[in-house]
């Protein structure tokens, strides 16, 4: 029982789920890009991209035990039911088996995936503590994602419009609104940690009026591939239907609204929107 207990909160601490999206990001930015359907470097891509993320994950973990201490008691590491040292082990070594993935596929690949991991550390070292910058850092590294598929299967179509770009693009103002929502969440244990980030400069309300800005244009953002008749009615559905209208109201209401559960459900819709948004480019 110890054993799938052990395992159980292994894959927590990993955040499995966020890494299996990301290795679908990686597949939808590489079927953007191919001109024939390609299988070897686009699954061995996302395997890398897997490790990147779940390196970065646990290492997140490690440099915020005590602001989850106050913001995520039920983290893996608090609780201590998986010990610091044998984390950062596991840091290192999904780390270096990212980079041999990224070996098997080719020197640009090889690349972004090193410097993705430069990135996650030199966040979580520094970055994440200066304000609005380490929230740029990680729409970045998810932006990224997209394009390393397409460096994965055809280097010259990667910024070719409809391309990888189009995700990229979306996954950057995505993840950016995300992340001031999160800080917003986290405001305290942040602030206890010496942390500073940008609700605590300029205050909940701007910072979530930022979110809605940005989300905005977004929403315009993702307009333009239909307009242009690049994907289809499947596409335009889910997103703007079903991700785009529903998302911008709910930011509004947790504008009007910032209390911890609303914060919460907005993290958690967030989140759930960019899995339907990565299924509507895939049905694209």
């Amino acid at each position: 029982m110890s054993d799938v207990s052990n395992f159980l909160d292994a894959l927590k601490l990993v955040r499995t789920v966020n890494c299996f999206l990301a290795m679908v990001g990686v597949y939808i930015g590489a079927y953007m890009a191919w001109v024939e359907p390609v299988y070897y470097s686009p699954v061995v891509t996302a395997m890398a991209a897997f490790f990147v993320c779940a390196a970065g994950n646990i290492l997140n973990d490690v440099a915020d035990i005590e602001i989850d201490r106050v913001n995520r008691p039920e983290r893996v590491l608090v609780r201590g039911t998986i010990s610091r040292t044998r984390a950062i082990n596991m840091t290192v070594v999904f780390a270096l088996t990212a980079v041999v993935l990224a070996l098997a596929v080719n020197i640009t690949v090889t690349i972004v995936v090193v410097v993705a991991l430069g990135l996650l550390l030199l966040y979580n070292l520094r970055l994440k503590k200066i304000p609005v910058l380490g929230n740029i850092t990680v729409a970045v590294l998810s932006a990224l994602t997209f394009l390393t598929g397409g460096w994965a299967v055809n280097h010259s179509w990667v910024f070719d419009l409809p391309g990888p770009l189009i995700p990229a693009v979306f996954a950057f103002f995505f993840h950016l609104v995300r992340e001031i929502l999160k800080d917003v969440e986290d405001i305290e244990g942040d602030r206890r940690a010496g942390v500073e980030t940008l609700p605590q400069i300029i205050g909940v309300s701007r910072s979530l009026l930022i979110a809605i800005g940005l989300f905005f244009i977004l929403v315009v953002l993702t307009y333009i591939p239909i307009l242009t008749g690049w994907f289809g009615r499947a596409y335009e559905i889910i997103t703007v239907y079903i991700v785009d209208l529903p998302l911008l109201l709910l930011l509004i209401l947790v504008w009007g609204n910032p209390s911890p559960r609303m914060l919460r459900s907005g993290s958690y819709a967030l989140k759930a929107g960019m899995a339907l948004g990565l299924l509507a480019l895939l049905l694209a």
